[in-house]
């Protein structure tokens, strides 16, 4: 298990943050995907020359399983480059004044972002923030803190860490 520093579990996000959190998101997410949809029927109209009700037809007509795993996949592939590009702030969480960081401190890796944003495929995950963090978080040691008070608890403990320290002048 990785080290959890307390300034990190001190300044967590409140359940209500997470959820309004992942409101934002999906809701973000879903007008992306369906872009992305609308996207890929007029570029099957101008290439392959089909009738654009026959591309619309051959969208909803989509397997649901195959419907099921492509959303999953395109809302963690969304949601990982969202967060990898923004340093762990996604839509939701620039909004809310809250990001994403490690549980020991360090900076947040792409393996770390891609275990977090993939592992919200699992079932039920969206509920698990009900407990103490969500399983998206444990598996990936990350955690949702509140901005402002992370980073100024932060830079108080480098300050007092700072102290006594001989600058070269």
């Amino acid at each position: 298990m990785a080290r959890v520093l307390q300034i990190v579990e001190r300044h967590k996000a409140d359940k209500g943050y997470r959820c309004l959190n992942y409101i934002i998101d999906f809701g973000f997410s879903v007008i992306i995907i369906w872009v992305l949809v609308f996207l890929f029927v007029f570029a099957q109209y101008f290439i392959t020359g089909t009738d654009m009700e026959e591309a619309i037809d051959n969208i909803t007509n989509i397997n649901p399983l195959v419907d099921r795993v492509g959303a999953l996949l395109a809302y963690g592939l969304i949601m990982f480059l969202i967060e990898k590009f923004s340093n762990g702030r996604s839509l939701g969480k620039l909004i809310t004044g809250t990001k994403v960081v490690k549980t020991d401190g360090s900076d947040l890796t792409t393996d770390d972002l891609l275990k977090r944003n993939f592992s919200r495929a699992v079932p039920f995950d969206q509920l698990s923030f009900l407990g103490n963090s969500g399983w998206h978080d444990n598996w990936s040691n990350t955690r949702v803190v509140r901005v402002k008070a992370f980073d100024l608890a932060q830079n108080m403990q480098n300050d007092i860490e700072s102290l006594g320290i001989k600058e070269n002048l």
